[in-house]
């Protein structure tokens, strides 16, 4: 079934639209889990946390309307995103790493001229720091990934984006 479709199927029955959204998506979910849980978590866990974001799907669905949504995928990997941060923090103990998902009180609901501002913020942020917040946030990179394109070190990358990332709040909250 492609998105069109799963898309339809979920707005006329939520239910049976669920279910095929499981069976076309778990691999790419569970895929989505092993590459950023694999260091902290075991296979029990990962295969939790993919259940946790099909349920946490169908409650954005139900809550924003179905009929809101213009493909599946996308909305999955964002979902699928955002809990495996939260469960590898959760996991691994390590509440001085700074994500950008924190600022999510900008990004979510926010307007096109806030989301413009936040982009303007990162590109003020100059290289290689908004180079390296684009690689992770926006193409969903690792620090290993990252470090390949950019010849830095994994632990470099991770806090030159930690820095990054403080910089960005502390322009956030005097811009408020």
């Amino acid at each position: 079934m492609n998105d069109k479709e799963l898309l339809s199927l979920l707005q006329s029955d939520p239910e049976k639209g669920l279910e095929q959204v499981v069976e076309s998506y778990s691999a790419y979910v569970y895929a989505v889990c092993k590459g950023r849980l694999s260091a902290v978590c075991d296979e029990r866990d990962m295969e939790e946390t993919a259940s946790d974001i099909f349920v946490r799907f169908y409650r954005f669905g139900l809550k924003r309307g179905f009929d809101t949504l213009t493909a599946v995928r996308p909305v999955i990997l964002v979902i699928a995103r955002r809990r495996c941060a939260d469960v590898f923090r959760a996991k691994s103990g390590d509440p001085e790493v700074i994500d950008i998902d924190d600022l999510s009180y900008l990004t979510d609901g926010s307007t096109d001229t806030e989301r413009a501002e936040l982009i303007e913020l990162i590109k003020a942020l100059g290289e290689p720091d908004s180079r390296l917040i684009w690689l992770r946030y926006f193409y969903g990179l690792s620090s290993k990934e990252i470090g390949k394109q950019t010849g830095l070190r994994p632990n470099t990358v991770d806090k030159r984006i930690q820095r990054a990332l403080s910089k960005l709040r502390q322009q956030l909250e005097e811009d408020m």
